[in-house]
């Protein structure tokens, strides 16, 4: 029960968002998200020098914590892996995230970065422009970690109806990001479709959308 109950709340923060474009800062509504902000504020501040890998995101990162906590215990917290994620997070919640400390004075070797999904999920914007945000959000993060690597992570399917065709253009125009020199772009969407190549609903948890423990392997 409390697992559920935290992961309720940390799904209501996205339920209920200011609209505002994906490329513009803007914080995550809620007395909760200025918390889990401050978090990690302070994460960076007693960990930053040790922080090899950061992933960063909404709640299929965040959730590695939680619904993978076993997985994330046995292959990245002794790779000193520190997690970035807040649930409900679209682009433009991560861009006011990377300008207000939470990554100042970073310098990890790998930035694993997955967003975009809930500007769908919650607003109109357009493929293009959630595109736009992210490709702000890779622009901002080398602006302020310049040696790192990052791997851009593609969307996976999810079971909303009407989802699925923005996330496949979004994972599209996102791809072109890459350069091979500093971004690189992970293909997610096929890992996540069972042999008759549908959404594989063992590795999501009921919703449909969250993944569970085998999901995260």
């Amino acid at each position: 029960m409390q697992i559920i109950t935290i992961l309720s709340l940390i799904i209501a923060i996205g339920e209920t968002v200011a609209q505002t474009n994906p490329w513009d800062p803007q914080p995550g509504d809620g007395a909760l998200w200025q918390v889990e902000h401050q978090i990690l504020v302070d994460q960076t501040r007693r960990h930053g020098a040790e922080e090899r890998i950061i992933f960063v995101g909404d709640s299929l990162t965040q959730f590695w914590l939680i619904l993978g906590a076993p997985v994330w215990a046995i292959h990245y917290t002794p790779r000193h892996a520190y997690n970035y994620g807040i649930g409900g997070d679209m682009t433009q919640n991560v861009i006011f995230r990377i300008q207000n400390q939470e990554f100042d004075g970073l310098q990890p070797v790998v930035t694993v970065l997955m967003i975009g999904g809930n500007n769908f999920w919650h607003t109109n914007d357009t493929v293009a422009d959630v595109a736009h945000g992210t490709q702000e959000i890779v622009n901002e993060l080398l602006a302020k970690m310049p040696t790192t690597k990052i791997i851009l992570l593609g969307n996976i399917p999810a079971s909303i109806p009407g989802l699925n065709e923005k996330l496949q253009q979004h994972t599209a125009l996102i791809s072109k990001l890459a350069n091979d020199r500093n971004v690189y772009f992970l293909d997610m969407w096929s890992h996540f479709l069972d042999t008759n190549q549908s959404q594989n609903l063992n590795l999501y948890i009921s919703d449909g959308v969250h993944l569970n423990e085998l999901g995260y392997q």
